[in-house]
């Protein structure tokens, strides 16, 4: 035991930060946890850009890793706005609008569970493909219309009733993880662990598709985040 902090206060006297965690690496059991949380930007394609256009996306989620493998689970959240004021379709013989969307955009949920693997490692970077399902759930208001002569004999829309209307999509997600070592440094909860703060920049494709509105709705979600990723990963007691 003596030995082993021996070694651990001579990595952190003579060693870079964000170097120590790959010099310790003889030292870990292999198994880590960790979380991240960040920001970006995606955008439709496909017959998906035809009802909604690109946004903003809010990321976090948590990262369970044995060596070189990862388990990463992620939540996303996003507001796309609309380009289709009808998305379901509905007219009346006369081509007019029964149905249009009450909110300017829609709420986007999404949560997925990943593997990946980290297939390169050099210095500070290393980059870990990812693979997996995606849950998303798209979430707004529809106001149902129905048209009625104004004072002046004009037919106008007036609203009737306002429903809130949601569409699921469950499929494939595939991600790409380059994280950027920024420090290190080791600690003890419970056991020794060594702590490894990166930036993480994720390019994503998320497949979704919308069977019920009209017509039918598929494509992607392509996009990136840049997010704060930490992970401690622990040490052999011996």
């Amino acid at each position: 035991m003596k030995r082993t902090i021996l070694i651990l206060l001579a990595m952190l006297m003579l060693t870079p930060a964000a170097l120590r965690g790959q010099e310790a690496e003889s030292l870990y059991t292999g198994w880590g946890a960790g979380f991240h949380i960040g920001v970006g930007g995606m955008v439709p394609t496909g017959s998906l850009a035809d009802d909604l256009k690109g946004c903003a996306v809010f990321t976090g989620g948590f990262d369970l890793v044995y060596r070189r493998a990862r388990l990463k689970i992620d939540v996303n959240y996003s507001q796309p706005s609309f380009k289709n004021e009808n998305p379901y379709a509905v007219y009346d013989s006369q081509g007019r609008n029964l149905q249009q969307n009450g909110t300017a955009s829609a709420t986007n949920l999404g949560a997925g569970l990943q593997l990946g693997y980290t297939v390169w490692q050099q210095g500070k970077v290393s980059v870990t493909p990812c693979v997996g399902v995606n849950f998303n759930r798209l979430r707004w208001d529809m106001n149902t219309i129905k048209w009625e002569k104004d004072d002046e004999g004009k037919e106008r829309p007036q609203i009737e009733n306002v429903t809130d209307v949601h569409e699921n999509s469950t499929s494939w997600t595939v991600s790409v993880d380059v994280d950027i070592a920024l420090g290190g440094k080791f600690v003890d909860l419970g056991g020794k662990s060594h702590y490894i703060s990166s930036v993480r920049i994720t390019p994503f494709i998320t497949h979704v598709g919308y069977s019920h509105l009209s017509p039918a709705v598929k494509g992607n979600w392509i996009g990136m985040t840049v997010s704060y990723s930490g992970l401690s990963r622990l040490l052999s007691k011996d």
